[in-house]
């Protein structure tokens, strides 16, 4: 005898009846097309002639609470530096004052990127935002900050528009410091700019602005043309290092007085890993005329204006290393010793000479979004007259990442 499917033996035993069995076949072929019709929008949206995007969320949250002692004032000359290490902020020749406690979430951050094929091609984009620099808000009730943007770009094939980090700037080589930026000589500047890339080659034209000594109008955001940055990438087996040379226009234009100045500068950079336990040794080497606000959160700048009117470009030279040891899979330290100076004209007056800066951590990472940990910060402001002023810090920092 023929066996019938289990269905219509079920009906013809009377378990079920025919309409239930109906209703049941009607559901399943209802599901069925809407499957259907979910898989032939997804086919649609990859086909040729039509859009795929996609959107991601991420950032973090991180507290920073910190004990600073100045050995020639009570506090940084600005409050950005109490946030975090602005070298140009070093108090010197005042009096030391008691260690001050300062708590800050402003570090803390999110970004959104977006991705989207096109028949032109894989276009990709990013907007970040934080809190440091807030001009709005204070701590008196709540310590309420305005956003500012970070970074504001996207890709399309090799070219890159919007804001970013310099290309002069290799970010692989910023040491892994709970301070926000780090080293005294390191280059750290985001801004917008058109970029391409072939390679390990990069090319970029960045937004100019000149940072010059006794430009009482502050009139030198006057360029005529845009900074020029062209930078090499290579490496391999654990190791990557980069060239960049940049070329630039300072200049400055007070409605009577217009008067500009071509620089240059160079900036080597490496990541180099040490044996097979996640340590790595992380270097950089800045030097030429034209540096000014590109290394140390313009600790120096660029030049200055001369009594006939003309400007007298000034030499810079930055260098660090760090090292970032792992103790363990959870727990992990850095040691970064960094060293500017710069051969100021006579007509930069009294200017900062030089600087010094040494970091030491520990830093707990008891699962992969969240690290805790302590850091230690001692820096050093020298003027051309030899006075000077050091920082000794002591930071706490918690950090959830999403």
């Amino acid at each position: 005898m023929k066996r019938l499917p289990l269905t219509a033996a079920l009906v013809s035993a009377g378990l079920i009846s025919a309409p239930a069995l109906a209703d049941d076949v009607n559901q399943r072929i209802e599901k069925l097309e809407q499957e259907i019709q979910a898989l032939k929008t997804q086919t649609q949206s990859a086909a040729p002639g039509t859009n795929s995007s996609s959107v991601t969320v991420g950032g973090y949250i991180k507290l920073d609470a910190m004990v600073s002692d100045y050995s020639d004032g009570r506090a940084a000359t600005a409050s950005i530096g109490e946030d975090f290490l602005v070298p140009s902020t070093i108090p010197t020749g005042g009096e030391s004052g008691d260690p001050k406690t300062h708590f800050s979430a402003k570090e803390s951050r999110f970004w959104i990127k977006g991705q989207t094929q096109t028949d032109a091609g894989l276009i990709k984009g990013m907007i970040e935002v934080d809190f440091q620099g807030s001009m709005q808000g204070d701590e008196r009730i709540s310590n309420s900050y305005s956003p500012r943007i970070r970074h504001a770009f996207f890709t399309w094939d090799e070219w890159l528009f919007g804001q970013t980090w310099s290309t002069f700037f290799n970010v692989s080589a910023l040491p892994d410091l709970l301070d926000f930026v780090g080293p005294v000589s390191t280059i750290f500047i985001r801004q917008p700019q058109i970029r391409y890339t072939s390679g390990g080659w990069m090319f970029a034209a960045e937004n100019p602005s000149s940072t010059l000594y006794n430009d009482a109008a502050s009139s030198s955001d006057s360029n005529q043309y845009p900074d020029l940055i062209a930078r090499y990438n290579f490496g391999g087996d654990g190791a990557n290092y980069s060239v960049a040379v940049m070329g630039r226009e300072l200049a400055y234009d007070t409605g009577t007085d217009l008067e500009s100045e071509f620089g240059y500068a160079v900036s080597l950079a490496g990541k180099i890993n040490i044996g097979n336990g996640g340590d790595d040794l992380r270097v950089m080497l800045n030097a030429g005329n034209a540096l000014g606000r590109y290394m140390g959160l313009n600790s120096f700048r660029a030049g200055a204006i001369e009594a006939d009117g003309s400007i007298e470009l000034i030499d810079e030279v930055g260098v660090f290393a760090a090292y970032r040891h792992l103790w363990n899979q959870q727990w992990r330290s850095s040691f970064s010793l960094a060293a500017s100076q710069a051969d100021n004209p006579d007509s930069a007056g009294n200017a900062p000479k030089a600087y010094e800066s040494f970091h030491a951590n520990l830093i707990y990472k008891p699962s992969a979004p969240l690290d805790i940990g302590g850091e230690i910060i001692i820096a050093n402001k020298e003027l051309e007259d030899g006075t000077d002023g050091s920082l000794n810090r002591l930071q706490f920092s918690a950090k959830y990442s999403f």
